[in-house]
């Protein structure tokens, strides 16, 4: 446990007598004393992606906050409120910010032509309709994602969508190749006509 003296007024709840703070407030409190972005992502990603705590409620919980150790936190909200919700899809939006690629939507539900839900890919472009998923149960928040990813994987296909798949150790080790298959892969999209399908972006809260 580590006291902190603080003057920010207490307006939490009682659990069986012990006085607690919002999840908001706790994650927050908790990211700043991390010194490692991946973990604060953990951290804050999750909280979102099982629906615990919604964006919103974390950037009002920054709103005017002057405490020391807000960067990462910040830094991490932009990325989750870009619809990034796990570390290895925050190291795919630095790695395309980094490339010449356009920016892709992150976290996108595809229907097909008579509204079916597909998949919810990881990575999107729209103007070419091809997907990106990050590949790896151990990356991926929601573990039952990674089954399922591989399951709409020719679901996809067979409804015009190309599909990159990567794996999060590539991001790291191999930037230039995963960059140089994106390309090939965009500009082979961009060549044959858009797959008749419809995207729109999928937030859990």
């Amino acid at each position: 446990m580590l006291v902190e003296r603080s003057n920010r007024a207490w307006s939490g709840t009682l659990i069986d007598g012990f006085p607690v703070v919002t999840l908001a407030r706790a994650l927050i409190d908790a990211a700043r004393k991390e010194r490692s972005l991946d973990v604060v992502r953990a951290l804050i990603a999750d909280a979102v992606q099982r629906q615990l705590c919604s964006p919103e409620a974390l950037t009002e919980e920054l709103k005017d906050l002057r405490l020391a150790g807000t960067h990462l936190p910040r830094r991490v909200l932009d990325e989750v409120s870009d619809g990034v919700r796990s570390a290895a899809e925050a190291w795919s939006r630095s790695l395309i910010h980094r490339s010449s690629l356009p920016n892709p939507q992150w976290n996108v539900m595809i229907r097909s032509s008579v509204g079916e839900q597909l998949a919810v890919v990881d990575g999107w472009w729209d103007d070419v309709g091809l997907a990106w998923q990050i590949d790896s149960v151990e990356f991926h928040l929601m573990p039952d994602d990674y089954a399922r990813t591989m399951a709409q994987h020719s679901t996809l296909l067979a409804n015009g969508v190309m599909t990159v798949h990567t794996i999060p150790s590539r991001l790291k080790h191999d930037p230039a190749g995963v960059i140089d298959e994106l390309r090939g892969a965009y500009s082979a999209a961009a060549q044959r006509p858009r797959p008749a399908v419809a995207a729109t972006l999928w937030r859990p809260i």
